[in-house]
């Protein structure tokens, strides 16, 4: 009992931090995404022992730092392939593996251009509490992983390219967060906080660490398809190149979701959503781009 009250001060907490999160400093690059990528891939229904799905998750972003000669513009596109398998109706684990293309532009048009792996997840979802055992419509839970530092790092005639422009920082971050998810046809909401604490990665670059809130609330016109709607929120601390503090990095970001979601036969789920900025309080010049996604998941 004792524990469980502590959990649920700890979830309320999160989930208020969630909405509540304040204007200070954070991050604004792509080490930590502004959207949950699990959602796709634990899925919008609950967990059963021995479910093994398997998701593929596109989408192309972009965003402007600096300004006047030290203004570039970073264009991205990133494919990550998932897995994930129930080990009970409690303990699912799941792996991400990301391929990651990106073009860097700077504005006397000198560019670079890199493709590759990037840095791999491995998530793990603990169910905690359930309202009316297995059928229950309220869930909860723990949530936590950690990055592996996997990302190549890609030359151009022996020299390194940039790190902005690298396919992922090539760094460890281990995160740990919780989440809450309600069931009850037509209506299914999931709310999910993590903190993201990064290790150096690549050419001495140190990522802030990160707090990324995402709500989603998807209403079924029918057992076919579905509407959805969300705000994801990411805060985190500015960044660290060889020991000097990139002033153009930090601050709240708060990007409002739309999409779709359509059941193909009994296995197959087509998600198509689009991002856009609502909240850019962001250090130094920073401006960040609308996001397209799509994504494919199917139950083997």
């Amino acid at each position: 009992m004792v524990a469980g009250g502590v959990f649920m001060r700890l979830l309320t907490v999160l989930l208020v931090s969630a909405v509540c999160v304040a204007p200070v400093p954070a991050l604004a690059c792509s080490t930590c995404k502004c959207a949950d990528q699990t959602i796709t891939l634990f899925g919008t229904e609950k967990p059963f022992s021995g479910r093994f799905r398997i998701a593929l998750d596109y989408y192309v972003r972009s965003e402007t730092t600096g300004s006047g000669v030290s203004e570039q513009t970073i264009d991205e596109e990133r494919s990550t392939f998932g897995v994930a398998y129930s080990l009970s109706p409690d303990i699912t684990l799941a792996l991400l593996i990301p391929f990651v293309r990106k073009e860097l532009e700077t504005v006397t048009l000198a560019r670079q251009e890199a493709s590759g792996l990037g840095d791999i997840d491995f998530i793990a979802r603990w169910v905690m509490r359930r309202s009316g055992g297995i059928s229950g419509r309220h869930l909860a839970g723990l949530h936590g992983g950690v990055r592996l530092p996997t990302a190549e790092e890609v030359e151009d005639n022996g020299m390194r390219l940039d790190i902005d422009v690298q396919p992922d920082a090539g760094a460890t971050a281990p995160n740990i967060g919780a989440w809450y998810s309600y069931f009850r046809f037509p209506w299914f909401v999931n709310l999910s906080a993590t903190y993201f604490t990064f290790s150096e990665g690549n050419q001495d670059f140190q990522a802030g660490d990160a707090f990324l809130a995402s709500a989603l609330a998807q209403y079924g016109i029918n057992e076919k398809v579905a509407l959805q709607f969300g705000l994801d929120v990411r805060h985190s601390e500015r960044n660290d190149f060889s020991g000097v503090t990139d002033p153009n990095s930090g601050g709240v970001l708060a990007m409002g979701f739309t999409g779709l979601a359509l059941r193909v036969g009994e296995e197959l789920l087509v998600s198509l959503g689009y991002q856009s900025p609502l909240i850019e309080n962001l250090h130094g010049d920073q401006e960040e781009g609308d996001t397209f996604r799509i994504g494919l998941t199917y139950d083997l």
